[in-house]
């Protein structure tokens, strides 16, 4: 009987309303029924411009995030984010933090919830705190469905009542008591920005839940961008009505200035309409913290940066209902421990940097060259909106305080240990922030490649030629004459021409007799130099080659320095070929790990086989001692990287704990074995130790290929690297 891949899939139940529903709750808290007052005696009533301005910065986050949960709707959010622009290091971190901010948060809301609770019913505050957590966790439990309804009934319930406290206001409303409009100064209206702008946090939030989403393409943009206006326009509303009807000295000294409008204008029934209000808004608040917040464990847990125990998902309510269970129990057991309103106050800076992330990654991944990244919702203004949105955060973290950076730095701290300690090795994705930065497209189908291919000695220059015939359309034969520094160029020009060496002439000949392939153009060039890897660089630069193929036998083609320039120096792709190209190639195994070399090579093979008809073998070698849901892992990669109906392409996997003669056995019917070069950033040598003894010690020909890096380039010198750094960063911004 074959063998059944199993699957697990989360359904996707949140149609548009729902999904707006719980990134409004997210916002809509306990802050609005306390934060007017103390935004009024900190900027008076332009303490109204504050809140316009905080909209504006979360406005610029929440299209951002929107064009990232289009290109990938996937569980996690800013989580998800982030660590696919920068690395599983910042995914850690962003986690890790956004997590325990969103706990804190929900634990927060419980409290205020049994706060408002205790003026209609006097029940001890944790007690009612407890038992809602209990019921939200429940209903969580069973699945977005049942807790998206729930929302739905509260956001509506609650934009009625404040909409209607909103529209009775202006009736009261006295534009005399706008006056001064900025007593405290300018510098005020921002500073109090910093102060109301833990109001729209949870906005970033609603990505989190964007795998369970109905036509996310839609619906997510729709929502992000509607939630934060509403929300706004709600909080602007509020904060009119506020100053316009309570004189300056009562909304500076009263802790619940919406109580005492309601009370101005419908006595003790508009009080009670605020409580409940207040209730409806903190039971909405902590819903949406825990629904979205288990969903970051959960992504953690599929990423390998948490333990396996979070992704499982419930047979009957398909919900990852182990992270709900474990976010919720800690979110009702902080209400025991800590005065959780100052550590939801710490958490809302370690949020506001993830604002900046988020911008940063929408930058990152506009720019990126990951294939399957295709938001269908793309931001028109960027990066304009990216940049209002990274420095409007920026500018708001002083006006919050010392201690929110002490929390920010110790989650910092603790994710990187985390990462170090747990996942580090086996976390995904396996590249970084410098692999996003320094990575270039790799193209999806045929584009021109022009090849330079240094030519040194006969015995060896025609399988060179042939094969930057198989994988190029233009070629360029260049030969090198080496000058000394005595002799002037032109004079060694002249001599060139009056006593041609017959090596050369071969060499020539040779290079057209090699050169018949259809449909790729040649050019043969002389160059007279003092340097020859310098001459080979140059050459390179001046016609604008994508690719530079060189030979190894017995050694590299060139002598041992000049390899080394070219390979450690040339701001191009480089293959490098070991042993001689057979007549015809069949097949050709590809040593494959995904990684940027890996597949770039892949893309070189392809060309390869359309051109020649060979078949392809992609070859991974695994750790025996990985998991299944890991070895299923690498199974699914190698499925996506072999799917090409044009090619003949099959793979293998093999479970060994010697990858180099795994990788030999796997190659030894093929007549090319291809690698990716496997060295490390920042490395001084010019191959990796293992690409370099796979070919060094391999009995068929072996072709290395390796990517240029731009920035961490071997043997750039450091100021080069900080120029090349600040260049590509004012291409992300568009500059």
């Amino acid at each position: 009987m074959p063998e059944i891949d199993t699957s697990e899939r989360l359904g996707r139940s949140l149609g548009f309303f729902s999904t707006f529903a719980i990134g409004t709750g997210t916002m809509i808290g306990a802050g609005i029924f306390i934060l007017p007052g103390m935004a009024t005696a900190a900027a008076g009533p332009a303490a109204i411009l504050s809140f316009i301005f905080g909209g504006l910065i979360a406005m610029a986050t929440a299209i951002s995030a929107a064009e990232l949960a289009t290109g990938m709707p996937r569980a996690g959010g800013s989580y998800y984010f982030v660590s696919r622009a920068m690395g599983a290091v910042f995914g850690t971190i962003i986690g890790m933090g956004a997590w325990i901010g969103l706990v804190f948060k929900g634990s927060f809301a419980l409290v205020g919830l049994g706060d408002y609770f205790y003026t209609i019913f006097p029940v001890p505050v944790l007690i009612t705190a407890t038992i809602v957590g209990f019921l939200l966790l429940f209903i969580n439990y069973r699945g977005a469905k049942s807790s998206g309804f729930l929302q739905n009934v509260i956001v509506i319930t609650l934009f009625i009542m404040l909409s209607l406290f909103i529209i009775n206001g202006f009736f009261y409303v006295d534009s005399a008591k706008f006056h001064p409009i900025v007593p405290y100064g300018y510098g005020s209206i921002f500073a109090t920005t910093g102060l109301v702008f833990i109001s729209y946090l949870g906005i970033i939030k609603l990505a989190a839940i964007s795998e369970e989403v109905k036509d996310p393409s839609k619906n997510l943009p729709r929502a992000f961008i509607g939630s934060v206006a509403a929300v706004t326009i709600l909080y602007t509303g509020i904060m009119i009505v506020v100053n316009g009807v309570l004189p300056l000295e009562d909304a500076v000294n009263t802790e619940t200035p919406l109580v005492d409008v309601a009370n101005i204008m419908l006595g003790s029934t508009g009080k009670i309409i605020v409580v409940i209000a207040g209730l409806l808004a903190t039971l909405s608040t902590a819903n949406a913290a825990i629904m979205s917040s288990s969903r970051f464990p959960f992504a953690m847990g599929r990423d390998d940066l948490v333990p396996q125990w979070f992704i499982q998902i419930h047979k009957k309510y398909n919900t990852p209902y182990r992270a709900i269970m474990a976010t919720g129990l800690i979110m009702i057991i902080l209400l025991f421990i800590f005065d959780v309103e100052q550590l939801a106050k710490l958490g809302s800076a370690f949020n506001i940097l993830v604002f900046v992330l988020v911008n940063i990654s929408a930058i990152i991944l506009r720019r990126s060259s990951l294939n399957w990244y295709k938001p269908t919702f793309r931001d028109p203004f960027y990066p304009v909106t990216q940049i209002f949105g990274i420095l409007g955060s920026l500018a708001l973290l002083p006006m919050i305080g010392i201690l929110p950076f002490v929390f920010a730095v110790a989650v910092t701290i603790a994710g990187v240990l985390w990462y170090t300690g747990y996942g580090k090795g086996k976390a995904i994705p396996k590249y970084n922030l410098l692999d996003m930065i320094e990575s270039r497209k790799i193209p999806e189908k045929h584009e021109r490649l022009k090849i330079l291919v240094p030519i040194a000695n006969p015995e060896h220059e025609s399988d060179l030629v042939h094969l930057a015939e198989d994988i190029g359309d233009d070629i360029i034969g260049l030969h090198v004459r080496k000058v000394p520094n005595q002799t002037s160029l032109q004079a060694a020009r002249d001599e060139y021409h009056e006593h041609k060496p017959e090596i050369d002439s071969l060499l020539e000949k040779q290079f057209r007799r090699c050169s018949v392939m259809d449909g790729c153009e040649h050019q043969y060039i002389v160059a007279f130099d003092h340097d020859i890897s310098n001459s080979i660089i140059e050459q390179g630069n001046i016609e604008k080659v994508d690719l530079i193929v060189v030979g190894w036998h017995e050694g590299y083609s060139f002598i041992g320095d000049i390899a080394e320039k070219v390979l450690s120096c040339a701001r191009k792709d480089i293959i490098v070929l070991k042993g001689n190209l057979p007549k015809k190639i069949d097949s050709i195994t590809v040593a494959y790990n995904d990684k940027e070399n890996s597949r770039y090579a892949l893309y070189i093979v392809k060309r390869i086989a359309k051109r020649t008809g060979s078949r392809i073998k992609l070859v991974r070698i695994i750790n025996p001692e990985l998991a299944d849901y890991q070895k299923n892992r690498e199974v699914e990669m190698l499925e996506r990287a072999s799917h090409d109906a044009e090619l003949r392409i099959n793979y293998e996997i093999r479970e060994d704990y010697h990858v180099k003669d795994a990788i030999h056995d796997s190659a030894r019917d093929s007549d090319i074995l291809v690698i990716g070069d496997s060295s490390q950033r920042f490395s001084k040598v010019l191959l990796g130790n293992l690409s370099e003894n796979i070919a060094q010690d391999c009995n068929i020909p072996v072709m290395i290929v390796k990517r240029y890096r731009p920035i961490t380039k071997e043997k750039l010198p450091y100021y080069c690297r900080l120029r090349f750094l600040k260049k590509e960063m004012m291409k992300m911004l568009g500059r």
